[in-house]
């Protein structure tokens, strides 16, 4: 209303702290439902959870213990609403776990029947933290039967208590994590700890495995521990002994779609013939001699993602670009996402990546050398010619073709990998930003780490930046 309008008798101007607009008169059902929106999204990674917790554990600054702070009504319609209470997040450090047990307690009885997401991060292997992160499993093991996702991040929990008959079954189970410290399998607790994994053998939901390791998992991919391998859609261990090993994996995971493998040297049985499978993402941290025999006795022809992290002795590295050329064309596998970690390649095997006619549909490439004192630089100006797009048609890499990698639309540099002379990675940018072909994605992303030096380079990236290009630049 208008200032200079006079207000009728008895009227006032209106308030929205008027009782008609509180949220306090709202159906309880729709409160309920305001309250799911209140609740914090789960930390994707546990040392964010580690920097947000209160040092008390958890109090009344988030929701759900937030809602039960402000009135009597919103305390019971927070109370009464098993969805609240279905995630908990324990944090085990100084010898405490964070929340307390007896709020834990208490948070997963007003869950109800509800399927439960529970994680439970262990600072270090001291003995009162092991004794507290015990005591947390044990109240986790009471709701078995309602587990849906679990997250375990321990190293060494006083945890001795196996399982009996009864509660061996997790019949709503999808989603199984635990990372465990390395030491913890030098100690008898292995055994104790890995008893829990009883639970595999009735857990007919369980879709997504991701473990440190397996207990004495042997190279026919075998072991003591009963898991549904036919079941897995994701699979990720940190411990594989030898190549055989993984191979096995494959052919034992039938419906698998994402791996993640780290692959010990332990030399080990190969197949006779490649490992055919239909998986669609694989990261495989492997020693680089060891490289050839995986891509030797591949084919996955499914695949649309391949992260490769390599290891071993600096000098003794070499980057098996035959036996991967081999891989791709028995694959025919159309990747659109490919990364190469510390792979130690030369410049000309890197051109004959980048030229290689089963790489052409690659959308993202992530390049990344953190070797640097002992390699030489391998994205060249020579490599840098083949990516940029000429726009006078002059045919750079074949008569059919103008510049390599023609679908890129993320281009991401890290390390001391790159070396060209200034003012070549400004000049293949603007040839994939600015100029326009049909045949030819614009790039939408571009990550760098260059070299200090490189003053033209900086200008003109920054320039395309302002244009609305993605660019994350550091320097060396």
């Amino acid at each position: 209303m208008p200032a200079h309008l006079p207000l009728r008798g008895g009227q006032r101007p209106h308030n929205p702290t008027d009782s008609d607009c509180r949220i306090g008169v709202l159906p309880v059902e729709l409160l309920q439902e305001i309250f799911l929106w209140c609740l914090p999204a789960r930390p994707s990674h546990p040392q964010r959870l580690y920097y947000s917790l209160h040092p008390r554990g958890f109090t009344s600054r988030s929701a759900p213990l937030l809602l039960c702070q402000i009135s009597k009504l919103w305390r019971n319609s927070a109370v009464s609403l098993p969805n609240l209470w279905t995630s908990l997040d324990v944090y085990v450090c100084m010898g405490k776990a964070q929340p307390a047990i007896p709020l834990a307690t208490v948070w997963l009885a007003r869950s109800g029947g509800q399927p439960l997401s529970l994680a439970l991060y262990q600072q270090n292997e001291s003995t009162d933290n092991s004794n507290a992160a015990g005591e947390v499993l044990e109240l986790y093991k009471r709701y078995i039967h309602r587990w849906n996702a679990i997250r375990f991040d321990l190293t060494g929990p006083r945890y001795c208590r196996l399982l009996t008959s009864e509660e061996k079954s997790a019949p709503m189970l999808k989603q199984f994590r635990m990372q465990t410290s390395y030491r913890m399998y030098e100690e008898e607790a292995e055994k104790d700890l890995f008893g829990i994994f009883g639970i595999f053998a009735c857990a007919p939901c369980l879709s997504q495995l991701f473990v440190s390791r397996i207990p004495h998992l042997t190279l026919a991919g075998d072991s003591c521990v009963d898991i549904p391998w036919h079941q897995l859609v994701s699979l990720s261990l940190d411990y594989i002994p030898s190549v055989g090993t993984a191979l096995r994996m494959l052919e034992k995971c039938t419906h698998l779609t994402e791996a993640s493998f780290k692959i010990d040297t332990v030399s080990g049985p190969l197949p006779h013939t490649p490992v055919y499978h239909p998986l669609r993402s694989l990261s495989i941290n492997i020693q680089h001699d060891q490289m050839a025999s995986f891509l030797d006795n591949t084919t996955l022809s499914g695949l649309t993602q391949l992260v490769v992290y390599v290891r071993g002795p600096l000098d003794h590295y070499g980057w098996p670009q035959h036996s991967f050329g081999g891989f791709l064309k028995r694959s025919e596998c159309h990747l659109l996402h490919f990364e190469m970690h510390d792979t130690g390649m030369r410049f000309d095997e890197f051109v004959s990546c980048l030229g290689d006619p089963y790489l052409q549909s690659l959308e993202r490439i992530v390049v990344e050398d953190r070797k640097d004192w002992t390699w030489d630089p391998f994205v060249t100006d020579l490599a840098l010619d083949l990516l940029t797009y000429n726009a006078k048609g002059i045919m750079q890499m074949a008569a059919h073709s103008q510049c390599a990698l023609p679908n890129l639309e993320a281009v991401t540099f890290r390390g001391s990998c790159l070396w060209t002379a200034d003012g070549a990675v400004a000049d293949m940018v603007e040839s994939r930003w600015r100029f326009n072909c049909k045949d030819v994605r614009r790039l939408r992303r571009v990550e760098l780490e260059l070299l200090s030096s490189h003053v033209e380079d900086l200008r003109r990236l920054q320039e395309f930046g302002g244009e609305g290009l993605e660019l994350h630049l550091l320097f060396r």
